[in-house]
């Protein structure tokens, strides 16, 4: 009896364990789009308990859409309590297990790609944090795309991005700028490459929101009755109207043009093929999502794709391509992994035990053992050079700092093993130029190794890789002196401000250096200690109780106005910048000491990466690109600043964050102390604080530029403060913060910030500062959160314009004074009271958003113009664009472009005016346009109707004297058009222009020995034609649909404009009439295998009313009929197409610049209709015309640096062949 049970207990323990033979180890739970309060937690919780093993230790991970429908609001917001619910019973989901939970941004947690999408990600990732529970993590933070290594296990390692990062269209941490450790797409990927590469021997999982591959909705993929009856694809709708064919419109939409978040979209192809290409490199490895409402895995290149977003609804799924499974069912994937290392995905469905479907992963392969490459000895210095790359110097590059860059040196070598009783490496670090490594000692401290080399090419646009671009971007590293970082430390302790102590090491072929051996071996670095953490032994970084970010900084600011900036200490050390000609001086490039005193911390700045110190070129081109219009924060270290404010371009952010409490005074007086302490005994001493070897060749040169900014340095900071003090931010906290403006008598305006007590009083007074008219245009009040006051007094009448941005709360504002102050809010949010108050409220949470990145500097650029065809021949000339910036003006508040331009064919000019003022009143804004041509500007003219003849061969007639023949058809005028029109935004792609239009038209009569057409239909008329000016006022409306992907390179999108005119004659001899003009384009690319893109356009128009000639409906063969003269056909109306086949033939990368080249073909057709008072067309013989003019062709096209389009194309019509040469399509 007791051999049977023991029998029966083997019998059931050997089917407990899985078919492998092994037991679980681990259990890891992806569930996706769980962002609903309808979420079936009970029907997960249910399936997940059936399927658990308490023993075996699990982790929950969320794949984003964790908020429905526009993530986590603000706290004040009515709907925030139900939207912490929902994220709140996915993270008790994994709790209720013992498990830990990983939290990761989707779409729609990132506002579902609207503006306030970057605030609401970091709002989330707050409220998870402060629940404060070890075991609930939301990766990545900050609105980072990642990747975040979390090591599941000691053979699990789970890597996390945020693939909405690389879709969002609108702010989002990128660029220098950012906090980020990858700033850019090109980062993320060679840090995804760099974290597999190091866990090669373990399972990897990749963790994000969008899919590599599926086969759902965003994958274009719908139903029969998706396309039959459109309207029950909208939720909870459900109308079975028939619409075929209509229907059909959005789901092939979605399929080949599809929005960002398609996987048809190039920015979402963009994302998925860079992944893709890392993920392909490393056998086994796991990538999860969420995204569409299925389960789906998908194999491909030995990579398992996982998609598992069905956990509150679902959709369609189709299974082809690599689908191997597909379920329209909710649920969630389940991961075992066992304890011989393979795995088992689990596609559970809610409330049931039994797995959908399963899929069985293999144990990845044994590790390779590598014997130790044992104890290594270095030698204690090397004599080495920095570079040997820059060796070429003439004048247009110019001499540099080359000679230091080939110096020879003694250096140190660094040991890992010794140095600080040995290293260890972090991570790989490194900015758009610099290879680096961030390391810890034993206690806890850390450091970077740097490369003294620069590697630019991430700095250059994709565009120009591989270019000379590149190459020249390179050589100009040649103008950062390659040990300027070892000065700076003693000129910065005289100057009291803070600073890092780098030294230059040589990195010898350690095998410490791991996975980064490759690149770090034998490389010339600086080594220094990395401003981080606790620092209070550290007098260089100030004893500070702890070193911040930038980014914490702000948010500490925020979070509590006890909280304050040490901004005497900031401008001194940014004046600093400017004496030792640092430009390069962004958020990134600083950390701060953070000096706590009670509950108030002060925060002061340490410099960081002082590798633009000194930073110069002589040559020629740098003259050039430095100036104003294009890149002056190059000017370089010169004896004097040319522009100051261009010189600080790169801390633009920065300086207007830090600096926006300080009176002129108060610059002036910490730029003469910075004088005093820079005394001509220290500046000649930190010289010699370079190699020894260094010193002969720009010692001296250096010491004397020191010394000339220097003495300049009152008016530099003079002039800093002017720029910064013409708009200045006041910033308040999230907490309640009092406001008092106040209106002096000599037009000053004085702005005091105060806390608000418990007892809501005002408290700490944490700002104050005095603006002066002749100073200062615009002062910006923000609020943020908390319920704030905004208290405006005083009589006189200033000339300062004041905005009140309110925040999260119920803010009050309360105007006394006889200065209008513009209001904005969000509508019930805000309790109004006084006088002259502008509100400009809004039911749109945007509206009080602070955005500390909005400011621009204005712009004006000189312009070069030129054209070409067969009527005109060249047209030369040129002109300039003045583009300035006002607040929350998009993309600018006025933009002017004047052009003028010379045909010496013709002797003909034309002046063109176009002024652009953007959000005039609210979302309106105003175009005016002014066209001016004159005094012998050429068309044609061949007669009114379809089919007129233009005679080829006229000018054989010996006695009308013409060059050509086309000459006859001559007709020459000078003509103005004047148009101002309101303009308003419909949605993001549509946009109406409405206003008053002038004309005024001249046709100059011909001399009397020239022959003319002109002059014998002048004849013919019965009013006069010729020598006659004639006037025209009316009014004229503009409609326009811009959904393309690119202006210049268009490959998908559809194109919509109509324009309609009412124009009276406004003299005796001028008619009325009305004019209307619609075309629509539409562009879509295949892959045949080539990239071929259709183009298609079809438009027309039609004329009503008494018109002149110039004013008919002309098919013109320069923009509508290829293969014909310019304004060939004229008529009452007229109806056009074009039919255009573009194909990319080759992608090359040219030394001189990259390009797409390719052919195209067309096919051109067209007409017109005219009736003259008999109803005839004059052009027949039988009054009567249903001839179509067709023309067709070919050409070539390239797109150099892939930012606009050269074409050329040869155009056969019934009249003979055309050429062009275009700068663009046709359309």
């Amino acid at each position: 009896m007791i051999t049977r049970f023991c029998s029966f207990l083997l019998l059931f323990y050997t089917f407990s364990i899985p078919l492998s033979g092994q037991e679980k180890a681990f259990q890891i739970y992806f569930i996706g789009d769980a962002g609903e309060l309808s979420l079936p937690v009970n029907g997960i919780r249910e399936s997940i308990r059936a399927n658990h093993d308490p023993n075996v230790k699990a982790a929950f991970i969320f794949l984003g859409d964790n908020i429905y429908p526009k993530g986590l609001p603000a706290k004040h917001d009515n709907e925030r309590k139900k939207m912490e619910q929902v994220i709140q019973a996915q993270v008790d989901l994994g709790l209720s297990f013992s498990s830990p939970v990983y939290v990761v941004p989707g779409n729609h947690d990132w506002d579902r790609d609207h503006k306030l999408g970057w605030d609401k990600i970091k709002r989330q990732q707050e409220w998870i944090d402060s629940l404060n529970n070890p075991q609930v993590f939301f990766y990545p933070k900050g609105g980072c795309p990642g990747p975040i290594e979390v090591k599941l296990t000691d053979n699990v390692v789970l890597l996390i991005i945020d693939s909405q990062w690389f879709l969002h269209p609108w702010d989002k941490p990128e660029g220098d700028d950012s906090p980020c450790d990858a700033k850019r797409p090109e980062d993320v990927v060679l840090k995804l490459e760099e974290l597999m590469a190091a866990n090669a021997e373990k399972r990897i999982i990749v963790a994000a929101h969008h899919p590599i591959y599926t086969y759902g909705e965003h994958g274009g993929n719908f139903t029969w009755k998706d396309h039959l009856f459109p309207l029950t694809g909208f939720d909870s709708s459900n109308v079975y109207l028939p619409m075929p064919v209509i229907g059909s419109i959005y789901p092939l939409y979605r399929k080949f043009i599809g929005n960002r978040q398609d996987v048809a979209h190039p920015l979402n192809k963009r994302y998925r093929n860079l992944v893709r290409d890392v993920l392909e490199r490393y056998p086994n490895v796991i990538y999860a999502n969420g995204h569409e409402h299925n389960l789906q895995y998908s194999w491909k290149d030995s990579v398992h794709y996982i998609t598992s977003g069905s956990s509150v609804k679902t959709r369609y799924v189709k299974k082809k391509g690599y689908a191997q499974f597909v379920s329209a069912t909710l649920g969630y994937v389940k991961m075992d992994v066992l304890s011989d290392g393979s795995s088992q995905l689990n596609y559970m469905a809610h409330k049931k035990s039994e797995p959908l479907h399963t899929v069985k992963i293999n144990k990845l392969p044994s590790a390779s053992v590598t014997s130790p490459d044992g104890e290594r000895k270095f030698p204690a210095t090397v004599t080495v050079h920095a570079s040997d790359r820059y060796n070429h110097e003439s004048k247009w590059l110019g001499k540099n700092y080359r000679q230091e860059w080939r110096q020879d040196i003694t250096v140190p070598v660094i040991n890992l093993d010794t140095v600080y009783g040995g290293l260890k490496i972090v991570q790989k670090g490194g900015g758009m130029q610099t290879l680096s490594l961030r390391l810890e000692d034993k206690k806890g401290n850390e450091y970077t190794l740097r490369s003294v080399e620069k590697f630019p090419e991430k700095a250059v646009p994709e565009m120009l890789k591989k270019t000379f671009a590149q190459d020249l971007v390179q050589d100009q590293i040649s103008a950062a002196h390659p040990y300027g970082a070892l000065v700076v430390p003693f000129l910065a302790e005289a100057a009291g401000i803070y600073h890092t102590n780098p030294t230059v090491v040589f990195i010898p072929d350690d095998p410490n250096l791991g996975i980064y051996r490759r690149e770090f071996a034998n490389v010339l670095a600086l080594f220094e200690e990395r401003p981080a953490g606790e620092a209070k032994d550290k007098p260089h970084f100030g004893n500070a109780d702890k070193v911040i970010s930038t980014d914490k900084v702000l948010l500490k600011l925020a979070e509590d106005s006890d909280n304050s900036v040490d901004q005497e200490f900031v401008v001194r050390s940014r004046l600093f910048d400017l004496t030792i000609g640092d430009w390069d001086r962004h958020d990134d490039q600083w950390r701060w000491a953070v000096i706590k005193d009670k509950k108030k911390e002060t925060y002061r700045p340490i410099p960081r990466d002082r590798d633009q110190a000194f930073f110069y070129s002589d040559g020629w081109l740098a003259s050039f690109w430095s100036r104003r219009w294009i890149l002056p924060k190059f000017e370089g270290f010169r004896d004097e600043v040319n522009w100051t404010p261009g010189f600080m371009f790169n801390a633009r952010y920065f300086d207007r964050s830090f600096l926006n409490g300080l009176s002129k005074e108060q610059w002036i007086t910490q730029a003469k102390s910075l004088q005093a302490a820079l005394t001509d005994d220290v500046i000649q001493q930190s010289i010699l604080k370079f190699p020894k070897e260094l010193y002969q060749h720009h010692g001296d040169e250096i010491v004397r530029k020191i010394k000339a900014r220097r003495d300049q340095l009152t008016r530099y900071a003079g002039e800093h403060y002017a720029f910064l003090a013409k708009e200045v931010n006041v910033v308040a906290s999230d907490k309640k913060d009092w406001f008092t403006v106040s209106h002096e008598s000599n037009g000053d305006v004085r702005v005091d910030v105060f806390k608000i007590n418990k007892s809501n009083e005002k408290s700490s007074h944490y700002y104050s500062r005095v603006f002066h008219p002749e100073e200062t245009k615009e002062i910006r009040l923000f609020g943020l959160g908390g319920e704030d006051v905004f208290e405006v007094n005083g009589e006189a009448k200033g000339k300062i314009r004041l905005r009140v941005i309110g925040g999260n709360g119920i803010d009050s504002v309360a105007n006394q004074s006889d200065l209008r102050v513009a209001l904005y809010d969000q509508t019930g949010d805000v309790k109004i009271s006084g006088s002259n108050i502008s509100e400009k409220l809004s039911d749109d949470p945007a509206v009080n958003t602070y955005d500390r990145k909005a400011y621009r500097y204005p712009l004006l650029a000189p312009l070069v113009y030129g054209n070409f065809n067969n009527d005109d021949g060249i047209f030369i000339g040129g002109g300039f664009l003045w583009t300035k910036h006002g607040f929350r003006k998009q993309p600018y508040k006025s933009q002017h472009l004047f052009l003028a331009s010379y045909a010496p064919l013709t002797s003909s000019y034309n002046f063109k005016y176009d002024g652009r003022f953007n959000q005039v009143l609210g979302k309106w804004g105003v175009d005016v346009d002014l066209d001016w041509k004159a005094p012998n500007f050429v068309n044609n003219f061949f007669g009114m109707g379809n089919e007129t003849e233009f005679d080829r061969e006229i000018d054989e007639v010996e006695e009308y004297d013409l060059e050509r023949a086309v000459d006859f058809y001559r007709v020459r005028l000078e003509q103005v058009d004047y148009r101002v029109k309101l303009t308003h935004p419909i949605g993001s792609y549509a946009k109406i222009k409405f206003g008053p239009a002038f004309q005024k038209v001249e046709i100059e009569d011909p001399e009397s020995d020239e022959a003319r057409f002109i002059v014998g239909y002048a004849a013919s008329q019965e009013e006069p034609l010729l020598d006659e000016e004639k006037s025209f006022m009316g009014g004229i409306v503009d409609f326009e649909v811009d959904h393309r992907d690119h202006k210049a390179l268009t490959t998908r999108g559809v194109l919509l404009k109509h324009s309609s005119m009412v124009m009276k004659g406004i003299q005796r001899n001028a008619g009325d009439y009305t004019s209307h003009n619609t075309a629509l384009s539409f562009y879509h690319t295949f892959r045949l295998p080539a990239r071929v893109t259709f183009a298609i356009r079809a438009g027309g128009g039609f004329n009503t009313g008494n018109f002149e000639l110039y004013q008919a409906q002309i098919l013109d063969g320069k923009t509508e009929l290829r293969g014909y003269r310019k304004t060939r056909f004229y008529g009452d109306s007229r109806i056009f197409t074009n039919s255009e086949v573009r194909i990319r033939i080759a992608s090359f990368r040219s030394y001189l610049f990259p390009a797409h080249f390719g052919v195209n073909a067309f096919y051109d057709a067209g007409r017109v209709w005219y009736q003259d008072e008999f109803g005839n067309d004059p052009s027949t013989t039988d009054g009567t015309s249903s001839m179509w003019h067709n023309g067709i062709g070919g050409g070539l096209w390239f797109t150099p640096f892939n930012l606009t389009v050269l074409s050329t194309e040869f155009a056969h019509g019934e009249e003979g062949n055309m050429f062009y040469i275009r700068l663009g399509f046709l359309f």
